[in-house]
């Protein structure tokens, strides 16, 4: 069997706590006192089982009665010389008796859920089967005495109890409260009255199986109380929480209904049968099977690796159970089933390995992490480009950045003066008067190149006169030139409103005109 599970039904609730004279926790100093150290007793310690022998400097009892209960055979020695033993506190000081306060009777931590009455102890998956259901059987150890709070007014509700090995009933643990070592093993309350506990010695024979009773509302109430400070924080994103719990966990929850012939028994065991029996990747699954105060079926499945593999399981399970329901219910007899999960696992690449995984969360920090480099890279880059643009200079600036950028440079065009028979002009919206004509404009982009040191030239931008024009030569021997040495119209370099146009001559024809 590759898998824990934990009956709901006929448990075993052996109490844990004692007020025994060798048990170390019992004293401030964490050992039991021993050669010439003195024992001191508060008055408001309840009754001690003193079973092993021992020797002492001083035993001080306190000034009210106390109870000390000695095993058969039990010796005790009184002594001024220090024991040698590491575990003793052998220098004459005091270690008091600390055990001045009872354990509660529903807190999940005092008792160990067992399925013999000295057996192994169970881990148990909700809080409020942790503690003693309608249908188990309490033990209170031999050889041990006790101090146990019942103080909440509730009615208690157990198959059998026994303390120091003798089964009581309702009738005759009422009557141990009131003897002197009753009322110190369960005090009474300094305000109102204990809780009432009846013993019903009927156990759970009912096939549609049996509720524990501590999932309503008052105990339930009384038992998270105590046990939420310690809940711990689950290594899953959203856990859930389950019908008697305390604490939100990881891993899944299947609530059902039943129908006409559901077997309680054949439920649980068939999910164990054909999901869970000898599948290795499930053993640290955790899964019980019980019935609510709200007449439902829940199936709690958790584990120690973030909930993944009871996920899993209660997958596989959903998926038997909705088969058998489309089927007729044959196998099961539910009517209905659903489910709910807790979130994917924080850090658990264990987990997912078991159940299939490939590494995922490996995956996802190696993206993190380049994405992060990534992001430092450009911030880095724009800084440097940034540093680059300020300190290189305005008019050569552009050359580096608009290159890159693709912008086109914004330079001050400059506007020269010309003839008004030629024109043309450059055009800005901010205009600069460079000088009179005949003295050209200076470049701002020739020669300011920060590569070299070259002096910007005059650019003229009057055009020579026609008299002066190179004319071009021909060679003698080839054919005369028909266009060469023709008359020029002087309009064409005349404005266009002080030309006189000349109209086209007219052949004659010999027609009359009009």
């Amino acid at each position: 069997m590759f898998i824990s599970i934990v009956q709901a039904e006929g448990n075993y609730k052996r109490w844990i706590p004692n007020t025994n004279f060798d048990y170390a926790y019992n004293w401030d100093s964490g050992k039991p006192p021993c050669g010439d150290t003195i024992a001191v007793f508060s008055d408001d310690s309840p009754s001690v089982y003193m079973q092993m022998n021992t020797t002492l400097k001083e035993l001080r009892l306190p000034s009210t009665d106390i109870t000390l209960i000695l095993d058969n055979d039990f010796v005790l020695g009184f002594t001024d010389v220090p024991d040698n033993n590491p575990s003793c506190l052998s220098n004459g000081q005091e270690v008091h008796f600390n055990k001045t306060y009872p354990s509660d009777w529903f807190d999940p931590k005092n008792w160990c859920t067992s399925t013999t009455e000295t057996g192994n102890c169970t881990d148990m998956v909700l809080e409020s089967e942790m503690v003693p259901c309608s249908y188990d059987n309490v033990i209170f150890p031999k050889d041990s005495s006790f101090f146990v709070n019942v103080e909440a007014e509730m009615e208690i509700v157990v198959n059998t109890l026994k303390i120091s090995g003798k089964a009581l009933s309702t009738n005759t643990f009422s009557s141990f409260l009131k003897t002197d070592m009753g009322s110190r093993m369960f005090p009474k309350p300094h305000t109102g009255e204990r809780s009432k506990i009846k013993i019903s010695r009927r156990p759970c024979n009912n096939p549609l199986g049996c509720t524990c009773g501590n999932d309503i509302p008052e105990i339930l109430q009384r038992i998270c109380n105590i046990q939420k400070p310690y809940c711990v924080k689950q290594a899953c994103k959203h856990p859930i929480l389950f019908t008697g719990g305390c604490c939100e966990i990881c891993g899944a929850k299947l609530t059902a209904e039943y129908g006409t012939g559901f077997k309680f028994d054949t439920l649980r065991n068939g999910l164990q049968r054909n999901q869970l029996d000898g599948k290795e990747d499930f053993k640290d699954v955790k899964f019980v099977v019980s019935r609510t105060s709200n007449d439902k079926i829940q199936i709690s499945l958790t584990d120690k690796h973030g909930g993944l593999q009871s996920i899993h399981v209660a997958t596989l399970m959903k998926a038997d159970i909705d088969q058998d329901i489309l089927s007729g219910g044959f196998k099961y007899s539910l009517r209905k089933i659903a489910m709910e999960q807790s979130g994917p696992a924080i850090h658990t690449p264990s987990a997912g390995a078991r159940t299939g995984g490939s590494g995922g969360n490996g995956g996802e920090t190696a993206g993190i992490v380049i994405g992060v480099l990534v992001v430092i890279g450009i911030v880095f880059a724009g800084l440097f480009f940034l540093h680059r643009r300020r300190s290189i200079p305005e008019i050569s600036r552009f050359k580096v950045f608009d290159r890159i950028s693709f912008r086109r440079p914004k330079v001050k065009r400059p506007h020269v003066e010309v003839p008004p028979f030629l024109r043309f002009s450059f055009r800005s919206e901010q205009v600069e008067n460079v000088g009179p004509s005949h003295q050209g404009f200076e470049n701002p982009i020739f020669g300011n190149s920060p590569l070299g040191g070259d002096k910007p030239m005059d650019l003229e931008l009057m055009p020579p006169p026609l008299e002066s024009e190179e004319q071009p030569t021909f060679d003698t021997s080839g054919f005369d030139n028909p266009l060469y040495d023709t008359y020029v119209q002087e309009s064409l370099f005349s404005d266009a409103a002080t030309v006189e146009i000349e109209e086209p001559r007219k052949e004659k024809s010999g027609l009359p005109e009009d």
